[in-house]
């Protein structure tokens, strides 16, 4: 007996330092992949830097992208060109969009990584949890930084052959020859794609990795419900109650997942859809190659953008609906549920958990208007299509 005690301790000992280690290869992932933005939006100690560190680092980025953003209004104003608005004006949209997203993840470093530890601790601690996990995050990461190396290669392509817009870029441009205004325009591109696109990149990244991990939650939970109902005897009041219990805990977490990035949400895919649609009409309205493939790129990087910020959280909604037939499924079940047990207090049980669900409108909410589902981001698809349309039949 002892020796089985002894074992059992050493078993829960091993999982809570797996537990532990895991927790920290994640929390230096993200340590590394922020930590160039002035952002540590976990609890990392082994990667702490002063808050006078993140200040300098946010106010100098942040700073330099005004002055881009101030130099692209002002050629756009003396130029007075229609497509220079259509390519400066969603630099300066992006800009725009960076520098309000690190100020607001800044301000909720200490909610968002509460908020980050909650939702880990959430998940039970196995090598296929953390397999699942990783992957997810990798493979995002692969395609994200395969999209801003191909749109920096289509910037050197625009550098090197084009001859008649690039003078025009400059406020004064006599002050430059074409070499020295080939390298300055490559290293602004430089710092423009690694401090604005692959910042909000990694920004969008984090929120999706929080819905995912509370996606996995929930399909954790509805494998729970379907094992109580498969083996009955297991089904009792006190594991429906837990079984609510959880499921109330969990609408809570995203309830604070929406407070914490529903008006970035908001502002992202306002910019983001808005960005989308003058990459097309760039698309069409520029004759040279290497600009067309540069906008159809970033078109299509900015589309998986959204597509991953969509993706986890309308996982949620099918985890969800999933558990409202689990709970049905079990209401209308015509076999006795455990011999010796009343079967009428677990209807009752029953009958209260699918009110709660089909009551509650859960979903990470975008600023109280719509919620992040399959439905709302076919509607947004609709609209961009609808544009294009216009667009090239014009």
């Amino acid at each position: 007996m002892a020796t089985t005690v002894q074992s059992f301790l050493k078993d829960i000992e091993a999982q809570s330092q797996f537990s532990d280690e895991s927790n920290q290869k994640l929390n230096g992932l993200w340590s590394r992949l922020f930590w160039m933005f002035g952002l540590q939006l976990h609890n990392d100690e082994g990667n702490y830097f002063p808050k006078w560190k993140k200040f300098v680092i946010i106010l100098l980025t942040r700073g330099l992208f005004f002055l881009l953003s101030l130099r692209y209004i002002v050629l756009t104003v003396r130029l007075q060109l229609y497509e220079m608005f259509v390519i400066y004006f969603p630099c300066v949209l992006f800009n725009t969009l960076s520098i309000f997203t690190v100020f607001v993840l800044q301000k909720r470093e200490a909610e968002i990584s509460l908020l980050y530890q909650s939702l880990l601790d959430l998940i039970p601690q196995s090598s296929d949890n953390n397999r699942r996990m990783k992957r997810y995050i990798y493979s995002v990461l692969f395609i994200i930084v395969g999209f801003n190396l191909l749109l920096l290669v289509f910037v050197i392509l625009m550098l090197i052959n084009s001859d008649k817009f690039f003078p025009a870029t400059m406020i004064i441009p006599t002050e430059f020859n074409s070499y020295l205004l080939r390298v300055y325009l490559l290293f602004e591109s430089i710092f423009y794609i690694i401090f604005t696109q692959i910042f909000l990149d990694f920004s969008v990244l984090y929120f999706s990795f929080m819905c995912k991990v509370l996606s996995m939650a929930f399909e954790n939970l509805n494998y729970e419900i379907e094992c109580a109902f498969v083996l009955k005897c297991t089904l009792t009041n006190a594991k429906l109650n837990a079984f609510r219990r959880r499921y109330r805990y969990f609408s809570h977490l995203m309830g604070k997942i929406s407070a914490h990035f529903s008006p970035l949400i908001l502002f992202w895919l306002l910019g983001l859809i808005f960005i989308i649609c003058m990459r097309i009409r760039c698309v069409k309205s520029n004759s040279e190659l290497s600009f067309r493939l540069y906008f159809a790129f970033d078109a299509f990087h900015l589309v998986y953008i959204v597509l991953v910020m969509f993706k986890n959280a309308s996982q949620l909604h099918t985890q969800i609906g999933k558990m409202k037939g689990k709970i049905s499924e079990i209401m209308i079940s015509d076999d006795e549920i455990v011999e010796n047990t009343n079967q009428e207090c677990i209807f009752i049980n029953c009958l209260l958990f699918n009110q709660t669900l089909n009551a509650d409108n859960v979903g990470i909410s975008v600023s109280g208007l719509f919620q992040l589902s399959t439905f709302s981001f076919l509607n947004m698809a609709s609209t961009v299509m609808t544009y294009i349309v216009l667009v090239y039949q014009s």
